[in-house]
């Protein structure tokens, strides 16, 4: 996180929201009766200021932020219009136009604290908000940040969506940037995968690349007196996972001795810091589950990165790493698909072979494709072992 400082006080400012609020941006503070002042906020906002209500009911932040909305094309010049109308396709010029309006409506600022949201007392504390904001929970410091009401608005309805997920029996959601884990059909295979285990007890589990958590969450239903880590490279992940376990599994994560962990009725959730696949993790597991992305294709943003994967680099570097980090009976579940074609598929088997590892079983499923031009595609987990143990 950067640091502001508004009239002799600090506020930090998640690394999403950087490119949008520095220590260049001019910020003006209203009371809960200033905030009633439209016009007053408006020609701030025209003049390029942030506004940062002190304490307020969140109705009245609807109600300016729904003018502010119908409104923005006054704020946007017309130098603003002419350039993003050279744009030479329509979907850029549209995307150019929405880029637009949200830095106009972005200028409309939250102040949070950990769980609470300062500016609007009332509201309901949602844990881990900072984490949601894509900050590592272990790294952030507890003072003051910032954030666009814009952005908590599309958190807050990102939440309430709902995917019931058959293998667990649950609802899942999931925070911005975070898949919603759609496939059942994914989500079995791997439930199948561990029916196959002979041993369901004191076990060292992982779920790398945590998403939501439902891999975690399942992990949870199979085994007894184990230890399940989660990671992911995105805090976000890690925000979604720790709210869909407090509410399906149990207590709430508190940290002891360091550690990010809570106990459900069989096991206990340990989440790791956030980091690139192994970066931040020392430990050796008994299990290691991965499902990677599946779309060989550059990601743009951070909601991409659970889809795309370019060269197959991820999951390369996943068959690389993840051997090192087995116990000597360990397993891998690794899912993929035929989604870039057999060409993909192919590649990865190479990757498997070239790093030592043993196919013991792979088990499979089809899903209807959302690429243009196919009505299925073929899904698998590879269960996978380092050849001699080693």
């Amino acid at each position: 996180m950067n640091t502001v400082r508004i009239k002799g006080r600090d506020y930090l400012v998640p690394d999403i929201f950087t490119k949008l609020i520095n220590e260049d941006s001019s910020f003006s503070i209203y009371s809960g009766k200033e905030f009633q002042n439209q016009g007053k906020i408006f020609k701030e906002i025209r003049s390029g200021k942030y506004i940062i209500p002190e304490q307020t009911e969140r109705s009245s932040f609807e109600k300016i932020y729904r003018t502010l909305s119908e409104r923005t094309d006054e704020f946007i010049s017309f130098d603003q219009i002419q350039k993003v109308s050279k744009k030479s396709f329509s979907r850029n010029i549209r995307s150019g136009y929405d880029s637009l309006r949200n830095k106009i409506l972005d200028r409309l600022l939250l102040v949070a604290e950990s769980d609470r949201i300062i500016s609007m007392p009332e509201e309901s504390p949602l844990r881990f908000l900072a984490s949601f904001c894509g900050e590592d929970p272990y790294e952030y410091s507890g003072i003051n940040f910032l954030m666009p009401y814009r952005f908590y608005k599309d958190l807050t309805v990102s939440l309430a969506e709902k995917v019931f997920i058959n293998e667990l029996q649950s609802e899942i959601c999931s925070g911005m940037n975070v898949l919603l884990p759609r496939s059942q059909e994914t989500t079995s295979l791997f439930a199948g995968a561990m029916d196959l285990l002979k041993i369901k007890s004191n076990l060292k589990i992982i779920d790398m690349g945590c998403g939501s958590g439902v891999l975690t969450m399942l992990a949870d239903k199979k085994f007894d007196s184990s230890n399940i880590y989660f990671s992911d490279i995105l805090p976000e992940s890690a925000a979604s996972a720790i709210y869909n376990i407090e509410k399906n599994c149990g207590n709430n994560f508190v940290f002891e001795e360091g550690i990010l962990s809570c106990d459900s009725e069989k096991n206990r959730f340990i989440c790791c810091r956030s980091g690139d696949l192994f970066e931040k993790i020392e430990d050796k597991f008994d299990l290691i589950m991965f499902n990677p992305p599946w779309i060989d294709s550059e990601f743009r943003n951070r909601s991409e990165r659970a889809l795309n994967d370019k060269d197959q680099k991820l999951v390369e570097r996943f068959l690389k790493q993840a051997k090192h980090m087995l116990k000597s009976e360990g397993k891998i579940f690794l899912a993929y698909s035929d989604n870039s074609g057999e060409k993909a598929v192919g590649k990865l088997n190479t990757f498997i072979d070239e790093n030592g590892y043993n196919i013991e079983l792979e088990l499979k499923d089809k899903i209807q494709s959302r690429q243009s031009g196919r009505k299925w595609m073929n899904i698998f987990v590879k269960i996978l072992s380092v050849k001699n143990g080693k």
